[in-house]
């Protein structure tokens, strides 16, 4: 069996080593049959490359972390901060797949479910988050569980990784799934709630209390609660312009597309201790131009000119 090792521990590398030699250690993935890592980037990296993965997680947290990249509890051993990790322990986590080699597997992509209170811009928020991985180099896919999805007619086909009347879709690595205005109930890894400032919309029934809060649409001036874990103002015209031309706000103002980018990042960390306020960007003022008249007794920058006939002296 060929196996990738990676523990950021020389010592216990070459203890685990020299004690199954029958095995071939390589150094890369690329014809690997099993991968042994303690990092979420190698195991991720690993799983892209279509190679069974063990991690050796320090945490719960990472735990839940390899969860979603999708393994399984039985592909990862938590080991707690205040118990000491030994080679002795990772060479009887990786045993059995030394006598029985795992299948190989494709992993799942990481769910995040938008919710909204009625007409609230709940796949406004999925449109643009959808843009926004994409155009970072996300592998994602934006998933409407509504046929009649006011975003088929925002945008003109073909519509490139987006799906309608759909929770499910094939390949990506992660799928924004807009069931707004709806009824859908998911097993998802994350949830976005969007709402607006309209006190009177009931907010919609959710399968869990944890969740991202957007609240979007706020006035100028308007003091949103701290719950919020993003605030979006009311983009007004530019809402209106992107609906009409098919490309979504973010990928004309900057600091909308940073905020979803750092609320994205905040959801695969499972970081809801955030507010990220979204600052209208205005363009900049042109320079005063002159008003009036330019008379002969005045310039365009103010200054006198001489007054009357100007005559050989």
């Amino acid at each position: 069996m060929r196996v990738y090792l990676a523990l950021g521990d020389a010592a216990a590398e070459a203890w685990i080593r020299a004690t199954l030699p029958s095995v071939e250690w390589v150094d890369d993935f690329d014809g690997a049959d099993l991968a042994l890592v303690t990092q979420l980037a190698s195991a991720k990296a690993a799983l892209q490359a279509r190679v069974p993965v063990k991690l050796v997680a320090g945490t719960q947290q990472i735990a839940r972390k390899a969860r979603r990249l999708g393994l399984s509890d039985d592909r990862v051993m938590v080991v707690p901060v205040l118990d000491r990790l030994t080679a002795a322990h990772v060479l009887a986590f990786m045993v059995r797949d030394l006598e029985a080699p795992p299948v190989r597997y494709t992993p799942a992509p990481f769910k995040v479910q938008v919710v909204s209170s009625r007409q609230a811009g709940g796949t406004f928020l999925a449109w643009n988050l959808f843009h926004v991985l994409v155009s970072r180099g996300v592998k994602a896919k934006l998933l409407s569980a509504s046929s009649a999805s006011p975003l088929a007619t925002w945008v003109s086909p073909p519509y490139r990784d987006m799906v309608f009347g759909a929770i499910e879709a094939g390949g990506g690595e992660v799928w924004v799934i807009d069931t707004s205005d709806t009824t859908v109930q998911l097993d998802v890894d994350a949830v976005i709630l969007v709402q607006d400032c309209d006190p009177a919309k009931a907010l919609p029934a959710l399968n869990d209390d944890t969740y991202w809060l957007v609240v979007n649409r706020v006035p100028y001036g308007l003091e949103v609660g701290s719950e919020a874990h993003m605030v979006i103002p009311d983009f007004g015209a530019a809402a209106y312009e992107a609906m009409t031309t098919g490309v979504p706000v973010a990928a004309k103002h900057a600091s909308f597309a940073s905020a979803l980018w750092e609320l994205w990042l905040a959801i695969d960390q499972y970081e809801r201790h955030i507010r990220l306020e979204v600052a209208l960007e205005h363009e900049e003022a042109a320079p005063e131009a002159h008003v009036g008249f330019v008379m002969d007794d005045e310039t365009a920058d103010g200054e006198a000119e001489p007054v009357g006939f100007v005559l050989d002296e």
